[in-house]
């Protein structure tokens, strides 16, 4: 009898372990929506859909106040690159139109001149209305938007069951571990209690 219970107890921890784990990692997601007991006045939701609204606020507030201000969208708009593009196209925009609407009776050189000429300036005065531009715009719109308020939404209006598919998908490995990790100790605390039911034989001593 006794290596009957050497042999199972581990293996029945292992299984428990693993169940548990496995059921603490399924927890997180499901059920999606509030599942009543029966004669109890309780019900079970998953972490993540109980708290999904408090999750997104905290989420979004984070990011907003730490990971992506207002000022830093600004710079990635305002940066020499985005502002020689911008003038680049803003100057051929100009340069077409009045190749385009210039009256047909002015000869071709002069209506190249003139557009060569505006374009030319419209590029060099460009950066300086960008600036500009950018600081109204800035002024106006730093009430206005709210990142932070824009990743609640979102987080709030995405599908639980595709957020559970990627969170399984990109964690998959780590999953597999912590359910590997949980029949491991449960493996390990049936052979404690094999142990001690072992000391207990040889004492002559019954493990309560």
């Amino acid at each position: 009898m006794f290596w009957l219970y050497a042999l199972t107890l581990p293996l029945i921890g292992a299984l428990i372990g693993w169940v548990t784990n496995l059921l603490a990692v399924k927890l997180l997601f499901r059920p999606y929506q509030p599942l009543k007991i029966p004669g109890l006045p309780l019900s079970i939701q998953g972490v993540l859909p109980k708290r999904r609204r408090e999750l997104a606020r905290s989420i979004g507030e984070t990011i907003e106040s730490e990971l992506l201000t207002f000022d830093d969208l600004l710079d990635q708009v305002r940066t020499d690159e985005m502002t020689e593009r911008l003038s680049r196209a803003i100057g051929d925009a100009v340069h077409e139109a009045v190749m385009l609407r210039t009256p047909g009776l002015i000869p071709g050189s002069i209506k190249k001149f003139i557009a060569d000429t505006l374009a030319d300036i419209i590029e060099e005065r460009t950066p300086n209305i960008v600036d500009w531009l950018a600081d109204e715009v800035a002024h106006a719109a730093r009430d206005e938007i709210k990142i932070g308020r824009m990743v609640e939404e979102k987080m709030n209006s995405f599908p639980l069951e595709i957020l559970e598919e990627v969170v399984y998908r990109v964690a998959s490995r780590e999953i597999r571990h912590i359910t590997a990790i949980g029949g491991v100790l449960g493996f390990v605390v049936g052979l404690f209690q094999v142990l001690l039911l072992y000391l207990s034989r040889l004492i002559g001593t019954p493990v309560v």
